[in-house]
């Protein structure tokens, strides 16, 4: 494959399980950080959860040759260049390892080499494009800062680590050592939800947001006499472009357990008012369901993607309290 034909992809784990994405990547195998039971690729696609359709942009997207750039290998602060051995849409698998309720999605690939995100030639371009949230993205932009890399010697790529690289390393590992992520990650969660009611929770869901969406973003509560007209318990906006209107994520929060009906989704959808009465432009509407489960709710799921409403199920709710207790002590939460 030419240079020309080849593709640029950024691609995340949970990197909670690092040693165990490492032994699998030296066996040919490159695991997804998301693929529980439900999400297999190969199955019919109503069967899937909105979950399932984030990760089939990687099966269809990738081909052999292709080049993939995964943050948090082979350790924290090292990001490993990996090169797809086979097209994925003809040799994906699914299997979920024994010692594990998640990663199913096997993807054929091989180690080329890994950098330190510190190294003389990273450009500053790709160290910000290893940021990004999103589990599986281009890079193709960088083709350029990536072939640099993959033709620099692996001796030039890790020698020049920094002191505050190896700082951070050292801190990690001691964390991950020290600290269980998945009981505390539970055990917030368990916390919170014996102390506050659906009220109290929008009160501790303007926290969390504030912390995790920190200046030029405004976080506001919003419920109250007008919430019939917008449908909105918390508001986050973010400065325009220019003399443009702020960009507006429309949040409704209920406090439910079980299998909810369609009406939050509905309530929420009330929110273009924002836009009639207060010349915002709402790019997001989300509903937050402190203590329902996704697996329970797959009709309010497809109502809520017809009408364009991201849901927030307890699983996920209980990344964004993880995400907030990290920054509260100082760390990145992509780390």
């Amino acid at each position: 494959m030419t240079t020309d034909n080849i593709r640029y992809w950024g691609f995340r784990i949970d990197n909670r399980a690092q040693e165990f994405f490492r032994d699998e990547l030296k066996d040919g195998r490159l695991r997804m950080g998301w693929g529980y039971e439900g999400q297999d690729l190969r199955g019919p696609e109503s069967a899937w959860d909105a979950g399932t359709r984030r990760n089939l942009r990687a099966l269809r997207d990738v081909k052999k040759g292709h080049i993939l750039l995964v943050p948090y290998l082979p350790d924290w602060h090292w990001v490993a260049i990996v090169e797809a051995t086979e097209d994925w849409d003809q040799s994906y698998r699914f299997d979920i390892p024994p010692n594990h309720k998640d990663y199913g999605h096997i993807f054929p690939a091989e180690l080329v080499k890994w950098f330190s995100r510190e190294a003389a030639d990273v450009t500053g371009n790709l160290r910000a494009a290893l940021r990004v949230r999103s589990r599986f993205w281009s890079m193709d932009r960088l083709s350029k800062d990536i072939d640099t890399l993959r033709n620099t010697e692996q001796g030039n790529l890790d020698k020049s680590i920094t002191d505050e690289g190896r700082l951070h390393d050292a801190i990690k590992s001691a964390f991950g050592t020290a600290f269980k992520e998945s009981v505390f990650h539970e055990a917030v969660y368990e916390n919170l939800n014996k102390e506050f009611d659906n009220t109290r929770w929008e009160n501790v869901l303007v926290k969390v947001l504030e912390t995790l969406y920190p200046a030029p973003c405004v976080v506001t509560r919003v419920g109250g006499r007008n919430e019939k007209s917008h449908g909105t318990d918390i508001l986050i906006s973010l400065p325009g472009v220019g003399d443009g209107p702020d960009h507006v994520i429309a949040v409704q929060v209920k406090d439910w357990d079980g299998s909810a009906g369609n009406y939050p989704v509905d309530q929420v959808g009330k929110a273009a008012w924002w836009e009639n009465e207060s010349d915002y432009h709402v790019i997001e509407k989300v509903v937050i369901l402190t203590k329902a489960q996704r697996a329970d709710n797959p009709r309010l799921e497809a109502h809520g993607e017809k009408e364009n409403v991201r849901l927030v199920f307890a699983d996920e709710l209980k990344t964004l309290l993880t995400d907030y207790a990290k920054r509260t002590i100082g760390l990145d939460p992509s780390d």
